[in-house]
């Protein structure tokens, strides 16, 4: 009984060990860089979107660790809840959701994202911007994108549409691979399995 005991517990921790790896290999994480000295001072915005078209699949974006010089909370709108620095979690249900949180200028601002999606054919996009009461600041537009692609093969769901440039560059967190990983996970259940032995 005692040995079956041990077998069922070995299978749990190989099936969460597993399922682990395979969530880590599909999603990956990026981290954003936002540099406005060249920018002046004063207020701004920082605002940070996830839209989905019409009938797109569940799909969320998880912020965090937001930081820079933060001007009161953040002003939430649709599909997205948290606080700074996050973690703030958006939705693509109802068209997405809307962050803008005042800034002041001049110094640097970075935040992390992470991706989940359901398979589907109809894609999902996060962007960011800076702005004024007046107009855009350090481009015409957002400062980038990432496109989320469920229909695209694995690996190849997230599209990047984020140049670097003066004030905004995007990088994405190498992560251990999935075999990796698995290789990690074996020897952690041999190790284990070999000290119950010694008990036994």
């Amino acid at each position: 009984m005692i040995r079956f005991k041990h077998f069922l517990s070995w299978l749990t921790l190989a099936a969460a060990l597993t399922g682990t790896c395979g969530q880590a290999a599909a999603t990956p994480l990026y981290h954003v860089d936002i540099d406005t000295a060249s920018l002046g001072s004063g207020p701004a915005f920082l605002e940070l979107y996830f839209l989905g078209l019409d009938g797109a699949p569940a799909a969320t974006a998880i912020v965090s660790s937001l930081t820079g010089a933060l001007d009161g909370a953040a002003d939430l709108t649709g599909t997205v809840m948290g606080t700074a620095p996050g973690p703030f979690v958006f939705g693509n249900a109802g068209g997405g959701g809307d962050l803008v949180q005042g800034i002041q200028l001049g110094g640097k601002f970075g935040f992390d994202v992470s991706f989940t999606m359901l398979p589907g054919d109809i894609g999902t996009t996060f962007g960011w911007a800076l702005f004024d009461t007046t107009h855009y600041l350090g481009a015409d537009g957002d400062l980038g994108n990432l496109f989320l692609q469920p229909f695209a093969p694995a690996g190849q769901q997230i599209l990047v549409a984020a140049p670097s440039t003066r004030v905004s560059s995007l990088t994405k967190i190498p992560e251990p691979s999935t075999a990796a990983l698995m290789l990690v996970a074996m020897l952690a259940m041999v190790a284990w399995h070999r000290q119950g032995v010694r008990r036994v």
